[in-house]
This record gives structure tokens, sequence and C-alpha cells, in this order.
């Protein structure tokens, strides 16, 4: 500890740093300033310089220029020499030729006359200026002139020298000085770091400062001797809070992990067994969210005094969280007896209770592990009773289950089913296949479904098998995006080929649609494919409407106003609202194919597929029926007035070659 202490860095020395840093940049900022003003007016300066001396050469070589004297004008460039700085002066003639020039030695020159502005400029380390000679309003030539800012370099750096030692000498009287004010200012807080270290090593509150400071670090010491009294009156309190649940009162986690792991101890020396009981309430959040939580704050309790009651003072009960508990049995006899006691459990808590003036009816799912059977440790025998919970909870109210191995091996499938689709999406090892849809009357093809499939090892996996796994993974968003793309990209090649051109169809998830990207999304898609916003229809399930249907509503009619087509899939099947049939943009309706099996086998099914079609058919949708396999399902659906049927009849979901070939062979 003490060499932890010492690596790590001193507070003091954080604040004296953030002191200073408030301090040096002021100082950075300031010198920064002063720099740039600095270089600023010495390229002024310059300029001016230049300006002048150029203005000087050009009107006392007009009368060169007028006479043609190239002697007089060289001679008047030749006094240039004491001007270190001029690497050289040209002098043009009216024509752009060359009259005069001088160079300084070991100088070449860099720059045509054309290169050369109205206003001076700087290149390479050099200044480039130029004026036009002229007499009244004749032009007579032209006059450039360049100079090695060397000289400029020079005091640039003696000008940063000298602003970087100010700034160093600033900086380290700032230093010493806010460090003799720190150590003055920060003794009695350092007084009060000493003390609290030594409360948090030796668990001892004894300890005071003495203070008479009238501030407020006095303020903190009272407060620090006050929070000390507190503690150490009431440290059995703070045990029971860190150790028991405050509102069943019976252990929490913390404290059966401590129970848990010394039963392990105990039944391994004695060479006995345990078993692991975990409890979660069946119902408990519906009667928690409809009655309110002031109803299931009291329930908790009442189950939790239910269960004191029901076991043996040797047992060991704690709430785990929520409306989880867990039960420890210590010296196991045999599996009847923990048998008898979860079925006593079981009964108990069948019991209705008055909770509130509520009567209420609540069961409880069980999951047991045995020790060392199931688990030779906590975590194990915790996971593992866990597990066999949530299965004795898919079996329905009131049941338990022992942990048995097989279920592992339900959570280790689900685990690498979740790596798998990583590495198929990374891959690209998913495919689409394309399902005909076909009117219903003229028996032509108007579009395609998209499907998507995929081939793991030679075994292809069911969609409803690996989809859901990728929408809780959160890569659903990423595989609809590519799904898009990729029928979007292949309806236009298709489309290019000259083949008929038709709408394809692509299923969209609820978290696609309220994800802030999807319409630019859609859009880039279809710009980048070339297709036709007409040509694509989306396909959305009912219970994309029920949590963020405000949301759905704003997308799908911007979606609808740049010409995409919106349907509404396996209709019948979700929540089958009215209301949102009328208020969301929706031009198609699908029926979902488990009433479409039963046409001409149950009038009920009849009744429900012919409701469905007269209220599409009220709202100007177009009917789509899905998994029509039969002639006589055809046939009804026809006299229904349904538009467009999809299924075995016609073609079972085909390759993109194949969908080519269907499509090449299709009625016009």
């Amino acid at each position: 500890m003490a060499i932890l202490q010492k690596k790590r860095v001193n507070f003091f020395y954080k604040q004296l740093l953030a002191v200073m840093g408030v301090n040096i940049l002021p100082l950075l900022i300031m010198s920064a300033l002063l720099y740039t003003n600095f270089i600023a007016d010495y390229k002024n300066n310059l300029i001016d310089m230049m300006n002048s001396k150029i203005s000087l050469l050009a009107s006392t070589s007009r009368s060169g220029l007028v006479f043609n004297d190239h002697e007089a004008v060289k001679s008047l460039l030749t006094s240039l020499k004491e001007h270190k700085a001029i690497r050289y002066v040209q002098i043009y003639n009216a024509d752009r030729q060359l009259f005069a020039q001088y160079k300084s030695l070991g100088e070449q020159v860099d720059l045509t006359v054309e290169d050369y502005t109205d206003k001076p400029f700087f290149k390479n380390d050099n200044i480039y200026v130029s004026q036009s000679i002229m007499m009244g309003d004749d032009y007579l030539g032209v006059i450039v002139l360049s100079a090695s800012l060397n000289s400029s370099i020079i005091h640039k750096k003696n000008y940063l020298l000298i602003l970087s030692l100010v700034l160093l000498s600033s900086i380290i009287m700032a230093f010493i000085l806010n460090w003799q004010l720190q150590k003055r200012l920060t003794a009695p807080i350092r007084e009060l770091i000493t003390l609290v270290g030594y409360v948090a090593e030796n668990k001892r509150y004894h300890k005071r400062l003495n203070s008479n400071r009238d501030d407020e670090i006095g303020d903190l010491i009272l407060g620090v001797n006050t929070m000390l009294d507190t503690i150490e009156t009431h440290e059995t309190q703070l045990f029971q809070r860190a150790n028991y649940d405050e509102l069943t009162e019976l252990p929490n986690r913390h404290l059966l992990m401590e129970r848990l792991s010394h039963g392990i101890h105990a039944a391994q020396r004695n060479k006995s067994e345990m078993a692991l009981l975990f409890l979660d309430l069946d119902r408990f959040k519906i009667i928690n969210d409809s009655l309110g939580h002031h109803v299931g704050d009291e329930l908790l309790m009442q189950v939790a005094a239910k269960l004191s009651n029901t076991m043996r003072k040797s047992d060991s009960i704690s709430r785990w969280g929520g409306d989880e508990f867990v039960i420890l049995i210590e010296n196991v006899g045999q599996a009847s007896d923990v048998e008898h006691i979860i079925e006593k459990i079981i009964v108990e808590l069948e019991r209705p209770m008055m909770v509130k003036d509520h009567l209420l009816h609540v069961s409880t799912s069980i999951g047991i592990a045995l020790f060392p059977k199931d688990g030779k440790d906590s975590l194990s025998l915790l996971k593992h009773a866990d597990i066999s919970m949530y299965k004795a909870k898919a079996k329905g109210p009131g049941k338990y289950e022992y942990f048995e191995r097989s279920m592992l091996n339900d959570s280790v499938q689900r685990l690498t089913m979740e790596m798998q689709v990583h590495t198929a999406l990374e891959n690209k090892d998913f495919f689409l296949v394309y399902q005909p849809q076909v009117a219903v009357n003229s028996e032509c093809i108007v579009g395609f479904e998209a499907l998507i499939r995929w081939n793991l090892d030679g075994r292809f996996v069911p969609p409803d098998e690996f989809l859901p796994v990728i929408e809780e993974v959160g890569l659903m968003y990423e595989l609809t995006l590519w799904i898009v793309a990729q029928a979007c990209k292949q309806n236009k090649s298709w489309q290019r080929a000259g083949l008929l051109p038709v709408t394809v169809a692509v299923n969209l998830s609820a978290s696609f649609i309220m994800h802030p990207d999807c319409l630019k999304k859609i859009q880039s898609i279809l710009s980048d494919s070339g297709l036709a916003p007409r040509y694509l229809e989306i396909e959305l399930t009912e219970n994309t409407f029920i949590n963020s249907r405000v949301t759905a509503v704003s997308v799908l009619r911007t979606l609808q106003n740049i010409g995409i087509k919106i349907s509404i899939d396996d209709f019948g099947t979700g929540y089958s609202c009215m209301s949102y049939l009328k208020d969301l943009p929706i031009g198609t309706l699908k029926i979902d194919g488990s009433f479409i099996k039963g046409l001409g086998l149950s009038a009920t099914n009849e009744g429900i597929v012919r409701s469905i079609i007269m209220l599409g058919k009220s709202l100007d949708m177009v009917i789509v029926a899905e998994c029509v396999e039969t002639e006589m399902q055809r046939s009804i659906l026809q006299s229904m007035e349904c538009d467009i049927i999809q299924g075995y009849l016609y073609s079972t979901p085909l390759t993109v070659d194949d969908a080519e070939n269907f499509l090449a062979n299709a009625k016009p």
C-alpha cells in the first residue's frame, strides 16, 4: 500500500499544477500575441522600406529609360551593393525586355517578371516587390526587386529567445510563489488527510482534530469530526445496512456470498451436500407496474416473511435483487428433503395475499443447484441455479427445475451462434433469394420479395433462428443496410439487362426504422445503386408502431414522399390496431400465410381473410396474400378480389440466376 501511495500523484501537486496551468495559459497567449504582432509589424516595416526603395529607384531610372541610357541605369543599380539584403533588381522597358539589372554575389533570378503581382509577397524566405515606372500617363516599364529575409529571421529568433526567457522566468517565479502559498494554506488539509488515512487503515474512529479556524477549512474539520462521531455511534447500523436488504430485512447478496462460501467449506469438511434455490416471483412485474411500487414493495415484504416462516432456522434466505430470492439449504440428507421444502414454498406462496386492499395471487419459479454435483464454488452454483430457474419459468408459473448439464449446452449454443453471426457478417456469408409476387388476374410478375439466407458449413440456418440473435447483439442495423443495398443493386442490374422493371420488397426491423440515420442511408443506397425509388418497397410488421409510432410515421411519410412504397407484412398476427392503418402512409397489406393455409378448410379462416381484404380495399390498399400453395387457394383469393399472391404455387424463393431467368420468361 505504501509503495502504491508513493507512485501516485499527490493531490496537492495536481492542485499546484492546475494553478500553474491557469497562470501559464495567459502568459502563453500574451507571448503568442506579442510574437505575432512583432512579426506582423516587422513584415509591414519591411514592405514599407522596400516600397520606398523601389519607388526611389523607379523615379531615378525614368530618364535612363526615356533616353535609353543603359549605362546610367546600370550605374544607378550598382549603388545597391551597400544593401546586403537586396538579392537582385531588374528594370524592364515598356516592351517587357530586360533593360538593366543588378544581382548580388551568388544570387540567381528565381522569378520572371510575369510572376510578380501588384502587391509585395513573400516566398522561400524572400520578399518580392514590383512597381510600374511611369512618366505622367506614359508607361515606361517595370522594376522588380527581391530581398532576402535572413536578417528578419535572425530578428525573429532573437525576439523569440528573449520572449522564451521572460516566459520561463515568469513560470519559475509563479511556481515558487504558488508552492510556498499552497504549503501554508493546505497544512490543515494535510492533517485531515492523515486522520482519514488512519481511520481507513485501522478502522478506529476515536481520533479528532482540533481547529479554531473560522473559515471553510474549519467547517470541513468540524464536519469530519461530526461524521466520525456518527460513524462511531452507528457502526452497528452500518454493518446492518451493508449486509441486509433494507426493504425485507433479509440478508443481501453480499452476506449471502459470505455464507455460501462458508457453507461450501463446511460441506467439504463434513463431506455433506448443499442445495441452492434460486426463486423468481411470477407476474411480479405486472403487479408492480399496474398497482405501483408501493404495492410491489409491500408484496415483497410479505413474501420474505412467508419464506422466513417456512424455512428452518439453519437455512439462509436472502434477497438477491428485485423479485429474486436465494435460499441456501445445508446438510441435505436426500433429494426428497429438498423437494419437500420446495413444495412447501410453492404452496405457501400460492396462497392469496392481501396487499393495500388488493387480493393478490402470486407464484414462484425455482431453480435448484446441488453441491457438489452441480458446482464446487459459489459462482458456479449461483449460475447453474439461475439457469435452471429460467428453465422452470419456461414451463409455466409455480414450477421448479433441477440443474442439468444439458442446460449449459443451450447457453453455449447461443453464445456460439452470437460469435458465428459476427463472423458471417464480416465475411459476407449471408446471401439473398427472391420470391416472385404475381398479379392474381393477369398472372404477370409484379415484384420480388428479397429474403435473407445463411449457409453455415453446409447447413441452411433458418432466419427465425439467427435473426433474433442478430437483433439482440446489435447487428440488425448493419445487416439491414447490407440487405437493402444488395436488393437495390440487383434490381437495377436486371433493369440494365433489359428485363421487365419490377418492385423489390425488403423487410425492415423496427430498430432500423427508429435509427436516426435511417432516411439518409436509404436515400444514399438508392443514389449509389441508381434504382428509382418507385421500384423499392419496404415491408414492416405491425409491432413496429407499438412503442414509437410518432417517429415511425414521420420516417415513413418521408420515404413515401420520395416515391418508396410501404407495406405491412404478416397482417393479422400482431396487434392489428385499426387506427394506425388510416394514419400511416401504407399502400400495401400483406395477409399472413397462417390464414391463407386454412382457405378451403376453415370457414373462420375464410371470414378473416375476406375481412382483411375488405378492410384494405376500403383504405385503397393493394392486397398481397403470402404462402399461396394450391390452385384452390388462388381461386378463392381471386374471388375475394385479392390483388397479388406470393408462394410456392408459382415459385419457391429463387437464387439470383434463377430469379433472372424467371423474370426473363415472365409475361410482359
